[in-house]
């Protein structure tokens, strides 16, 4: 079974969708898959990762690349009367790991949805790219012969918000394993300084002003640490900018937009406690790569974060910066608690590889070939 897949995001970018798209190929490349994938990278912008970085270097996978503008790649399909599996060379699956849906001619097709939050009206996003988000998605959801998803959570809303059949479902729960590779086998050491730590792009959905709050809150009580903010502003983000240039504790905040995955790691490990006090997510890698990385994580209640964290993280209601902040106090001044948490955080951690991802995405696809796609029937009762 040969499987084309959208390999844009992997080649340049270093957020959720291109790690996911980078290590599931390594993964699948790394149970011997490698001689069934053919890969499709349409874009114009410079690749950001070397073949050992992208984990095909040495394997037979095919990487087939056109420097062209991504948007022109619809007009060029239709010039050319093909769809995208003829460009990979043939292939009986089409796996689209974005929510950009190109033209396939024969093959069964397999789509991720990360989340649905484009869906709602939450103000998370801009309003016209949520409303063609939410177009693409129920096309995608549409068109599918599975539907991969990365927590139940999604799947529910999924179902929900865009009328997907349970039954083209298929839970494939993302890997933490990729940051313990740049740990060290005596790890880095203790910082120069305490800090307390958050790796997420900066808008309204991730709650930097409320964990702000909270931050105050522990400045105020005396703890010594700093907060470093590692990653990019995103839409919105000039709210946080604003909080932050009019709060008291601004100096202690350390806002880095873009940092090597060398250096997260180093983040990581370094860190006292990680803090993500998201108000909806789909899974939630950050939280464990900080329980791989070793590190006490407090994080949200709410949507995926209990089922993808269990009890291997203090929960807070992410909409009460009071919470957030005890949370995080009794984190700092506990520890045996924080002790507890990286235990519990590190079996969980080790639960969760990329191994296991690129195994359940493989029954995804054979499933994609039955005839009626692996759905089952459904029974009518009264």
């Amino acid at each position: 079974m040969r499987v084309g897949l959208d390999y844009r995001a992997g080649l340049v970018n270093r957020e959720g969708i291109g790690r996911y798209t980078r290590e599931l190929v390594r993964a699948l490349c790394g149970l011997g898959f490698d001689g069934n994938l053919g890969l499709f990278g349409y874009t114009l912008a410079t690749q950001r990762f070397s073949p050992a970085e992208l984990g095909i270097e040495g394997s037979r996978t095919e990487l087939v690349r056109l420097r062209m503008p991504a948007r022109w790649t619809p007009w060029l399909l239709e010039r050319l009367r093909k769809g995208v599996d003829d460009l990979v060379g043939g292939c009986a699956v089409y796996h689209h790991t974005q929510p950009n849906l190109l033209a396939v001619r024969e093959a069964a097709e397999v789509v991720t949805i990360f989340d649905c939050i484009y869906t709602l009206d939450a103000g998370y996003m801009d309003p016209a790219g949520a409303e063609r988000m939410t177009a693409v998605a129920r096309e995608m959801v549409e068109r599918a012969r599975r539907i991969l998803v990365p927590s139940e959570f999604v799947g529910a809303e999924v179902v929900m918000a865009l009328g997907a059949h349970p039954g083209r479902i298929s839970i494939t729960r993302l890997g933490c394993d990729h940051i313990v590779r740049g740990l060290p086998p005596g790890g880095f050491g203790e910082a120069a300084s305490p800090y307390i730590l958050t790796v997420s792009r900066v808008d309204p959905r991730k709650n930097h002003p409320r964990m702000l709050e909270a931050f105050e809150l522990l400045v105020r009580d005396g703890f010594p640490h700093r907060w470093v903010i590692a990653g990019p502003a995103g839409w919105g983000s000039d709210a946080f900018e604003r909080a932050l240039a009019a709060s008291p504790a601004r100096e202690r905040v350390e806002w880095r937009r873009e940092v090597p995955d060398g250096e997260l790691t180093r983040l990581y490990a370094g860190a006292d406690a990680f803090l993500f006090a998201s108000l909806n997510e789909g899974f939630g890698l950050p939280p464990l790569e900080a329980m791989a990385c070793g590190t006490p994580v407090v994080t949200s209640c709410v949507t995926s974060l209990p089922e993808v964290c269990g009890d291997a993280a203090l929960l807070v209601e992410p909409t009460d910066p009071g919470q957030i902040f005890e949370a995080a106090r009794r984190v700092l001044s506990d520890p045996e608690l924080a002790a507890d948490l990286v235990r519990r955080g590190n079996i969980r951690a080790r639960a969760l590889t990329w191994r296991e991802c690129a195994r359940s995405t493989l029954r995804a696809y054979r499933a994609a070939t039955m005839p009626d796609g692996g759905e089952p029937a459904l029974r009518r009762s009264l």
